[in-house]
């Protein structure tokens, strides 16, 4: 029975002791400027660029087998711990020993979550490194802003499909995207060195149709620096998907933020494909803004201004998903959406269509929309 109370004391004095050290890492980072420096300059971009290229040699995904083999984990985990409970009567501690295991690994993967990649969200790593940020707006801009990405969404259509009237019938390959992207990043670099990405990790992701379920089209693993890609759904927005994850590779954690970088590669790309994914999903993010503020001007722009070719991609990207609509997603929505709001994004989900915000001031500061 002492050895048993001992062992228990000794679990519960391991996860106080990794509580603490998350602790003090955040608040060094946060009140030391030597120490937040040193993260954020000098730790995470080696530490990061390393990551990848200990992971960017093996054609699938490490970071997905880990998830299958921790979901495998928690499943036997809990089959375990009810056992235990049904043993009670034989050892009233063998539950607690189980729990307290469980909130040991839980304690330690947090702080694994943190140092390799949760600390960017406590850093504006966009408004540091390009003196831009999300600013209130009137909705005049909005509709100029449309109008703008809806006109570059019908020419980039027009150049891949030959006519503004059909649907683009050949997209790239993710095998494509994947090699253009480093050649993207690396042209926007020589504008912005910011944005210097070398030793690339971007995988398709394992789960392909499961993650078209909840609308997922594509995540970034923080434990092994792989940027995934779900490759199922219609291909139009792979491209623009790619680059907004290689952005949270480089520390660009907020989503507005992340949008934001990969819609200037995107868009500055040589590619007319990407060019077209940039714009195609950054019309509907100002669509869907605008909805907010003015659902019947949003309705009107939405028949009036991108060409019928458009609509008809767009059909088929909203056909792909809706085949997959269940009455899980609003659950699984919310789930990500209090996810975003426990790291320092306060609008949740609503935080991925701050980017329109975000080109809006980069506009009044440049002029003129990142791209071609």
């Amino acid at each position: 029975m002492k050895s048993q109370v001992s062992r228990i004391i000794t679990k519960v004095l391991y996860i106080f002791g990794v509580c603490i050290i998350i602790a003090l890492f955040q608040i060094c980072t946060s009140i030391f400027p030597a120490f937040h420096h040193f993260y954020f300059f000098t730790f995470y971009p080696a530490f990061s660029s390393t990551w990848r290229l200990l992971t960017g040699w093996c054609p699938f995904s490490i970071g997905d087998i880990i998830y299958v083999i921790v979901a495998v984990w928690l499943v036997s985990g809990g089959v375990l711990f009810i056992k235990n409970l049904l043993r009670l009567q034989k050892d009233k501690l063998v539950w607690l020993h189980t729990l307290l295991r469980f909130l040991l690994i839980v304690a330690v993967a947090y702080g694994i979550f943190i140092i390799f990649w949760g600390m960017n969200y406590r850093y504006n790593r966009l408004q540091k490194d390009f003196q831009i940020s999300a600013l209130h707006y009137p909705a005049g801009l909005l509709v100029q802003l449309c109008d703008t990405l809806a006109a570059r969404a019908n020419e980039q259509h027009f150049i891949l499909a030959g006519n503004d009237t059909l649907p683009v019938q050949h997209f790239l390959t993710f095998r494509q995207i994947k090699k253009e992207i480093p050649e993207n990043y690396e042209r926007i670099a020589k504008i912005f060195p910011q944005l210097k990405y070398v030793h690339p990790s971007i995988k398709p992701s394992m789960f392909g149709y499961l993650m078209d379920y909840p609308g997922v089209t594509g995540y970034y693993n923080p434990f092994t620096g792989e940027a995934q890609v779900n490759t199922t759904p219609f291909p139009v927005g792979l491209p623009f998907t790619a680059c907004h994850e290689v952005a949270h590779q480089l520390g660009f954690a907020a989503e507005e933020d992340a949008n934001f970088v990969g819609y200037l590669v995107a868009s500055t790309s040589p590619d007319p494909y990407f060019r077209y994914s940039a714009n195609f999903e950054m019309f509907l993010y100002g669509i869907n803004v605008l909805s907010w503020r003015d659902p019947h001007l949003a309705d009107s722009l939405w028949k009036t201004l991108i060409s019928s070719g458009v609509h008809k991609d767009y059909e088929k990207d909203f056909e792909f998903y809706d085949r997959f609509k269940t009455s899980f997603r609003p659950m699984l929505n919310d789930m990500y959406d209090q996810y975003l709001k426990a790291n320092e994004q306060s609008k949740g989900i609503r935080s991925y269509d701050e980017v329109i915000s975000l080109l809006i001031n980069y506009i009044q500061k440049n002029g003129k929309l990142p791209g071609y």
